[in-house]
């Protein structure tokens, strides 16, 4: 017999009272949708009594911040009586918000009318916190690469926060200064006048904390702000209008130090829960690190951008602007110039004398820039680089405006010196790469310099040769890959405590029947524009496992071996499937193989790169980020990316011996102890730089101190050696 309405009412009932978690129970024949049952957990969920539910909406839980979408399709479906989920804000009777699951169960009696609606509920506010937070980790860390601005960052935060946190508030930031003032760095969409007012609240925090080891659970909150002690003197229409009640927390650095606070304000008197304690206890450790990789991201950054001894800017970070400027399809000029008495002033009075003579030069260029836009770098000890925007058609007046720095004495050493200048000009332009367009006025340098007096020298254009060129590897390349003419050469790594071989890296290698033996630095670079890279990879990969297996065959020794991957074929569809293919084929254990990967490939699709370097860790396979600090790229990106070592890229190998460059290097190497990472230094060539590298903490090297890289045989007579 099919149940009535009321026994299924009661049924319904006595299944509610079962539940541990919140049942409500709707009757969708009145229009209103009334509630006609909750059970015990519902109450704990939300507080309301009995005479405040029964009989009313559901509209009676939803408040400011309740998604008026979700509850339009809510009420739909309540209407229609259509099954289904949601996950919709609500307000508890004392006004507390929290995230209810509801799920909607239809009942119908034998006719297929619906008779009741069942609704499970419950509480996921703490999950729906964390997803707002891992969504904010993500925006975060995104922004720390995107822009090097703190204060952009941590307007992130605010705004975020403003938006999606289940609590009605306004929010700042604070962060104490080198003077020791603080000073409001992110405000939300707070009036920036009523922060300032309340900057006192952050002052007392601050001061209450003293720069020592406080709880990181202990808030300063201020519930009654125009007459909290604190607040003094706040009885303003504007702030009484915006502000009731706020919290404030100190924000610190893994050494307890404090670095600032974070405040949230409340337009009316708001209880501190334990939802919004262990919810704020997880965000300032987020800002907290904000701070911190923002910092060390400006440290870095000017460490590798700018000369020490001269505080202009250097090589690397020309390199950077320019390859900016033509990939914008900007065109111009290259000046690379030379004081011709640069070499004597060192010699009679030092380097500094010489840094000094530089920093005039570029001083004066400033000053004299006029309406074309330019910048201006260090590009050896002696010379100084320029791009500009002029054009050809006003050379003359670029040549006048460089004649005119050589007229006023410079003022070196405390003596008035007259100087000559050796300018080469080359051009940019999207035709051309930055290096192409640095080098052409390289060489119109060295043709400056072999005369006298001030003399400005231009490119002469060679381009047929270099063309020419290009064209004969493209056309040799797929005949070469056809025809066995790519070998590999290993080249070892270095253990710098035991001396011992711990790995090698594969280098490609290409002698051509008709070329001869051509440079990586020309075939790989052809590879990548016609496609053929990903041929290069997989056959460098086959020759490698190949000869490990033979070794494992015969029972000899093998280290792991890592081979470069090209970003093209690291996105490549297959790539991880292929991958894992070759290496059942060839039957190697996946810890003697490595991938290296250029910094480059977290910025075309960092999420992707996350998952393929995750799923290749989790099939035993490391991987080490290549030539690591040329673009900086990537820092705020490491922590997220699990990879087991940092390549430190041989330019900055090679410049130790300049204080900056040192710092670099130091600061890199203690970078990937603080991750758990492996530091390799590449390009070591001297005992000094080894004895450098080595005192730092750097364990790990290669270089043509140790090993050149080597063919297969030398490499297998040298393993069988250190048996």
């Amino acid at each position: 017999m099919p149940l009535s309405k009321e026994q299924l009412f009661s049924w319904l009932k006595n299944v509610g009272e079962q539940y541990s978690t919140g049942v409500v129970i709707i009757d969708p024949s009145e229009a209103c949708l009334p509630i006609v049952y909750y059970n015990a957990a519902f109450t704990n969920l939300c507080g309301y009594t009995e005479q405040q539910l029964i009989g009313k909406s559901l509209s009676v839980l939803n408040g400011i911040k309740t998604d008026s979408e979700i509850e339009t399709e809510l009420n739909y479906h309540l209407q229609q009586a259509i099954s289904n989920q949601f996950t919709i804000l609500q307000y508890a009777c004392d006004g507390t918000a929290y995230w209810n699951f509801m799920t909607l169960h239809p009942f119908r009696d034998a006719g297929d009318t619906v008779q009741f609606i069942f609704l499970t509920c419950e509480d996921v506010t703490e999950l729906m916190l964390n997803k707002m937070l891992s969504k904010l980790e993500r925006e975060v860390y995104i922004e720390l690469d995107r822009d090097d601005e703190l204060e952009t960052i941590l307007n992130v935060i605010t705004d975020q926060i403003e938006k999606h946190y289940i609590r009605d508030a306004y929010c700042a930031i604070h962060l104490v200064q080198p003077d020791g003032s603080i000073k409001a760095v992110a405000t939300g969409s707070l009036p920036h006048s009523i922060v300032e007012q309340l900057q006192t609240v952050e002052m007392e925090l601050l001061a209450d904390c003293s720069g020592t080891a406080i709880d990181l659970k202990e808030f300063i909150v201020a519930e009654d702000v125009l007459n909290d002690w604190r607040c003094e003197g706040f009885h303003d229409s504007e702030l009484n209008s915006h502000i009731v009640t706020c919290w404030a927390k100190p924000i610190l650095n893994q050494q307890q130090k404090v670095l600032g606070s974070f405040t949230l304000y409340f337009n009316e008197k708001t209880e501190l829960k334990r939802t919004d304690i262990d919810f704020l206890n997880r965000l300032i450790p987020l800002i907290s690190l904000s701070v911190k990789y923002a910092e060390q991201k400006q440290q870095l950054s000017r460490l590798a951008y700018y000369d020490v001894g001269t505080n202009i800017p250097n090589q690397h970070y020309f390199n950077n602007e320019l390859s900016k400027w033509i990939v914008e399809g900007h065109e111009g000029l290259i000046i690379l110039i030379q004081p011709g008495e640069y070499s004597n002033i060192v010699e009679l009075y030092g380097r500094k004398a010489g840094d000094e003579l530089l920093s005039q030069i570029v001083e004066r260029l400033n000053q004299h820039s006029g309406n074309h836009e330019e910048f201006i770098a260090r590009f050896t000890n002696s010379a100084i680089i320029v791009a500009s925007k002029y054009k050809l058609t006003e050379l003359d007046t670029y040549d006048f405006r460089v004649r005119q720095l050589t007229i006023i004495p410079y003022f070196i050493n405390g003596k008035e010196l007259y100087i000559t200048l050796k300018l080469g000009i080359g051009f940019f332009s999207a035709d051309l790469s930055a290096e192409d367009c640095i080098r052409q006025a390289d060489i119109a340098l060295t043709k400056s310099r072999a005369t006298s007096g001030t003399k400005v020298v231009f490119f002469e254009e060679e381009s047929d040769a270099k063309l020419q060129q290009e064209m004969d590897i493209l056309n040799q390349l797929s005949y070469g890959l056809q025809h066995n003419e790519f070998t590999i050469y290993l080249q070892p790594k270095i253990n710098f405590e035991t001396s011992e071989i711990e790995g090698f890296e594969a280098l490609s290698r290409w002698n051509s029947h008709v070329l001869g033996a051509v440079s990586p630095a020309i075939f790989i670079s052809a590879a990548e524009q016609s496609g053929k890279i990903r041929e290069i990879d997989t056959l460098v990969i086959k020759k490698v496992l190949s000869w490990q297996q033979q070794r494992l065959i015969k029972g000899l020794k093998i280290v792991p071996i890592a081979v470069n991957i090209s970003p093209d074929h690291f996105y490549y569809e297959s790539f991880i499937n292929d991958f894992l293919a070759l290496l059942s084929k060839y039957n190697v254990p996946t810890q003697y193989i490595k991938l290296e990967v250029t910094e480059s490939i977290e910025l075309v699709d960092f999420s992707k790169a996350k998952d393929i370097l995750s799923t290749l860790k989790s099939a035993g396979i490391n991987s080490s980020i290549d030539d690591f600090g040329v673009g900086f790229s990537s820092l705020s990106y490491l922590p997220q990316l699990p990879f087991s070592e940092i390549k430190i890229d041989r330019s900055f190998v090679n410049a130790m011996d300049d204080p900056g460059m040192h710092a670099v290097v130091q600061t890199i190497v203690q970078l990937a102890s603080n991750l758990h990472m492996c530091a390799v230094a590449e390009g070591i060539e001297t005992l000094e730089q080894f004895m450098m590298l080595k005192a730092m903490g750097c364990h790990t090297g290669q270089g043509f101190y140790f090993y050149k890289p080597m063919p297969l045989e030398e490499a297998t007579t040298l393993l069988d050696l250190k048996l």
